[in-house]
């Protein structure tokens, strides 16, 4: 699921009691002698996909197979907490979020990789910078990258063509450029920009104006950069340029109301859906031009502490994970771009829309994930209020103020 909302507190526990409930059978318990037992919180469609490559390796007759096990997201942090904690039933390997690897780290829940992937084609060359970068922590590699997400752009090239002439010819559509549009297109009734999930397109612009979400080891939203981000939203919601609080953004874009859609590398399966005009995946909207930022993240695959594992089969999942390294074509089909550069020598994977993020220097240097402390407090209070402060209902530097002050008492819990 790409996006979260607050609920209240008796949800959350019914759900992750329900979850708890469906993944306790024994499919989840352990894995056999000759298996590596694999746990993913991505379900669904992807979830199916990545079945598809385990699928291939299993046929390769490896002396380790590899088996999925695929749970909700909350349902996932939550087991590995339990089993990791009881030392029973830990999982071999764990395909978790990039901005949770420092934390599992620091609590001491996570092996590290550093012995058994020397002398391997597991190392840093080999893999995108800013995703092999996510898993290393005090020198030592804690994770190790599979696939990536990220936020780009999906554009209607008929309707750039009619009201941006030449804005997409260097494939960078800048806030300005996005300002002119909407300007020319707003008699039509035609949004320039298309606002779906609010903290995503929120980080990108701070991160694209030079915003950072800690200083000093400390998490830090209530600054003027912060504030400069959101009133460029807002004025883009005052000015009539950007789709309302409520309005389906990516329906809206499908039936050709929208020229700009910011929206993530997953959403590829719905833009493939379009037949009525011609649709193009790029960089998400950019502050500065010569600047590039595209905000992402990057799985990893983890391994949790535990007595059980054997040395014999931490060496076949290694086996395993360079195997996938030129061998996740299905994996990608949802949108999803490898994080192993040698899955650019796949004709059909480099035919991909989203493949434009490895295939040159400047969008691979373009990569940014956010792995700050406190992070992730930020994103849920901004996911929760940004619609507030655009419209007007709260003063944007006040609430920024408030945010800052629940951010900083999660963080100190």
């Amino acid at each position: 699921m790409k996006k979260w909302k607050l609920v209240a507190a008796f949800m959350t526990i019914a759900l992750l009691s329900l979850g708890l409930m469906a993944c306790s059978d024994e499919e989840a318990s352990g894995s056999g002698e000759k298996e590596i037992l694999m746990w993913s919180g991505t379900t669904g469609p992807d979830g199916e996909l990545i079945q598809k490559n385990i699928d291939q390796y299993n046929e390769t007759d490896p002396e380790y197979k590899v088996k999925l096990v695929k749970m909700q997201g909350e349902t996932l942090n939550s087991k590995l907490a339990s089993v990791t904690r009881s030392g029973e039933g830990v999982p071999d390997i764990a395909l978790i979020a990039s901005e949770s690897v420092s934390n599992y780290q620091s609590q001491g829940m996570l092996e590290s990789w550093g012995k058994y992937i020397e002398g391997t084609d597991i190392k840093a060359d080999n893999y995108l910078e800013a995703a092999w970068n996510v898993g290393t922590v005090d020198g030592e590699q804690y994770g190790l990258p599979a696939t990536m997400g990220t936020w780009v752009m999906y554009y209607n090239k008929d309707l750039v063509d009619k009201y941006a002439p030449g804005a997409a010819d260097d494939n960078i559509i800048t806030y300005e450029e996005i300002e002119k549009a909407g300007e020319a297109a707003k008699g039509d009734g035609i949004y320039a920009y298309g606002f779906s999930w609010p903290m995503q397109n929120f980080n990108n612009l701070y991160l694209q104006m030079g915003g950072k979400f800690s200083e000093d080891g400390k998490p830090t939203i209530n600054n003027e950069t912060a504030v400069a981000a959101a009133e460029e939203f807002k004025d883009l919601y005052d000015q009539g340029y950007m789709s309302e609080n409520g309005e389906d953004a990516v329906k809206l874009f499908k039936n050709g109301k929208i020229i700009f859609l910011p929206e993530g590398t997953w959403m590829l399966s719905e833009m493939q859906k379009i037949e009525d005009f011609e649709w193009v995946e790029t960089f998400t909207p950019q502050w500065d031009a010569a600047n590039i930022v595209q905000g992402s993240g990057a799985d990893q695959f983890a391994m949790f502490t535990s007595e059980e594992r054997s040395e014999d089969k931490v060496k076949a999942t290694v086996k395993f994970i360079e195997w996938l390294q030129s061998n996740q074509l299905e994996w990608v089909k949802s949108g999803a771009n490898p994080t192993a550069l040698s899955m650019l020598d796949n004709e059909e994977y480099t035919q991909m829309p989203q493949s434009f993020l490895l295939k040159s220097e400047k969008a691979r240097d373009a990569i940014t994930i956010v792995t700050d402390p406190g992070a992730s407090h930020i994103f849920s209070e901004i996911d929760s209020s940004l619609w507030d402060m655009i419209q007007g209902k709260v003063d944007i530097k006040e609430q920024l103020g408030k945010i800052q002050q629940v951010v900083d008492d999660k963080t100190k819990q």
